[in-house]
């Protein structure tokens, strides 16, 4: 029940995250606005749900991811509406960068938290199913979104969007418990006894402080900051990348569509394959992935090496996310999981608003992605080489024996 819960929250909330390139071209063609500037906006929600992330990870912690979730739907619809309504660039920063923001902060932390809790027996593949919907989300929304905006404009189309996510949302929160001791139930796995993790304690752990005073904490942040800036370059400027070279905009929006269904496979299959290898080979072998196609992004054109792109990019990228909430709890334990991962999700938010404003201004200035691409790249490979030094010395802190 948990898993089918979140699994439709992380649905619901990622095909509004993911749809922004599509409204990309009419909204800056509507209100005559550069790429730059459009891009902005984008980049400010990152930040907005990177900062709120921390709060609802905190909130889920204390207050459990009922309440938290359901609020995060609250917002997400009522962002979207007054974003139907906009006439300015600063109304889009305000409705869509910060309500909305806050809204889809519930999406990731509160979720992979929870379901950490409730499994220590193939919490990998649980958590990969999970966050399957994050690509389920992108692969449902982005053809539906270029129907809605061709046939009813882009206003009514967020308006439509926002209904739909609200009602998802709040319904799914409803049927999220914060761990299964409150059913008196034991963790997927749990035998009564408190299982040892390679580093941490299963039902032990740090706390965000002490996380933050260790290295492996910002080693992790510096990765998924490289990590982000590549993903949300590639996911925001795809289909304007496409478009200007002729492809037709549903075409395009496929692409997405592909992505989305490729992370789904990738996060179930490097999931499962984590458990059995371990985390780190795991993502390694996905950023190296990653970085090889986005290269070849550079010198593709045809309709059927983007969608080769678009499978390869997707599961790369669909057992990255998987890998890195669940290294931070082998590494910090689960006691305050939910803040720690939302404290490292400001580093997906930092690199998602680094990375589309980067490949809008490098086309403004070059009238072309290819330097853009460039750059995401070679930042996919020092992540990571960057995994090399995700090792955390052996001391006791808060209770729980931590070593290498």
């Amino acid at each position: 029940m948990v898993v089918g819960a979140a699994l439709c929250v992380a649905i619901a909330a990622y095909a509004v995250h993911y749809s922004f390139g599509i409204f990309f071209k009419p909204l800056a063609a509507e209100f005559n606005w550069t790429r730059a500037m459009t891009s902005g906006a984008f980049s400010l929600y990152m930040l907005s749900r990177g900062g709120f992330g921390i709060l609802t990870g905190w909130a889920t912690d204390k207050y459990g991811p009922r309440i938290t979730v359901a609020a995060g739907g609250f917002f997400i619809g009522l962002g979207l509406l007054l974003t139907s309504q906009i006439s300015t660039l600063w109304q889009l920063y305000i409705f869509y960068s910060l309500l909305v923001g806050l809204g889809v902060s519930v999406a990731f932390a509160p979720l992979v938290a929870t379901v950490a809790r409730w499994f220590i027996k193939r919490r990998g593949l649980a958590m990969g199913i999970v966050l399957a919907g994050i690509g389920l989300g992108t692969a449902i929304m982005p053809r539906p979104a270029g129907y809605f905006i061709d046939t009813y404009g882009w206003s009514t189309s967020y308006i439509i969007m926002g209904a739909i996510a609200l009602t998802i949302i709040v319904l799914a929160a409803l049927l999220l418990r914060r761990s299964p001791e409150e059913k008196g139930l034991l963790p997927y796995g749990g035998t009564g006894v408190a299982k040892s993790s390679s580093l941490v304690a299963e039902k032990g752990g740090i706390s965000l402080r002490e996380a933050t005073r260790m290295r492996p904490f910002w080693v992790l942040f510096v990765i998924t900051i490289l990590f982000a800036t590549c993903l949300y370059m590639v996911m925001v400027h795809i289909v304007p990348h496409a478009t200007d070279l002729g492809i037709s905009r549903s075409v395009a929006a496929s692409f997405l569509a592909v992505i989305g269904i490729s992370t789904i496979f990738g996060r179930l299959a490097v999931g499962w394959l984590s458990d059995a290898i371990g985390r780190k080979p795991a993502l390694a072998i996905c950023l190296f992935s990653q970085a090889a196609v986005v290269f070849a992004l550079m010198g593709i054109s045809g309709v059927g090496t983007f969608y080769v792109f678009a499978v390869i990019f997707g599961l790369a990228y669909g057992g990255v996310v998987t890998q890195l909430p669940l290294i931070a709890g082998e590494l910090f334990g689960l006691h305050s999981i939910g803040a720690i991962v939302g404290l490292e999700m400001l580093g997906t938010s930092l690199g998602g608003a680094i990375g589309p404003v980067l490949g809008g201004y490098v086309f403004d200035v070059t009238y072309s992605y290819h330097y853009a691409f460039l750059v995401g790249a070679i930042g996919l490979l020092v992540a990571m080489a960057l995994i090399l030094f995700l090792k955390i010395p052996s001391q006791k802190l808060g209770g729980a024996s931590l070593t290498q």
